[in-house]
């Protein structure tokens, strides 16, 4: 009798939970109505204006606006890192730069110029919340 009632008070529990939980779709950001007018594959250089430094960026924005993909500065060794992050509608980027070594924070403001490219600037901010770099973006949909 023990058995049967954990049983149905555990039948009760998964069906009061199944309709708070829901099956998504509805608010699932990851497929919107209308999808990021960044969504893509985005490939190009940044260049630092405050040490001179300049690499590489390789992103995917997803239709939701989430990013992801890598960075590689060219002045420091082990200088490849995973981006990841959102980039919202008005072109307002949030991201974190993750090195084997370190991690940073990116904030910027981004646009698609009247060349197709993704461009704009990118303040990077260390564990500290210092400004690192200064970077200028310019990135052209693959």
């Amino acid at each position: 009798m023990f058995r049967t009632r954990s049983l149905a008070a555990l039948f009760i529990f998964l069906l009061v939970a199944s309709v708070f939980v829901g099956c998504g779709g509805a608010n699932d950001s990851s497929s919107p109505s209308t999808p990021s007018p960044y969504a893509g594959h985005w490939k190009g250089t940044w260049v630092d204006s405050i040490w001179g430094q300049t690499g590489t960026l390789d992103i995917t924005v997803a239709g939701g606006g989430n990013v992801t993909g890598s960075v590689v500065n060219n002045y420091i060794d082990d200088n490849a890192g995973a981006v990841s992050g959102v980039i919202g509608d008005n072109g307002g980027i949030s991201c974190h730069y993750y090195y084997r070594w370190d991690s940073f924070r990116a904030l910027g403001a981004l646009s698609i110029n009247a060349s197709g490219h993704l461009v704009g600037n990118v303040t990077e901010y260390d564990i500290y919340n210092f400004v690192a770099q200064q970077d200028s973006v310019d990135l052209i949909k693959q």
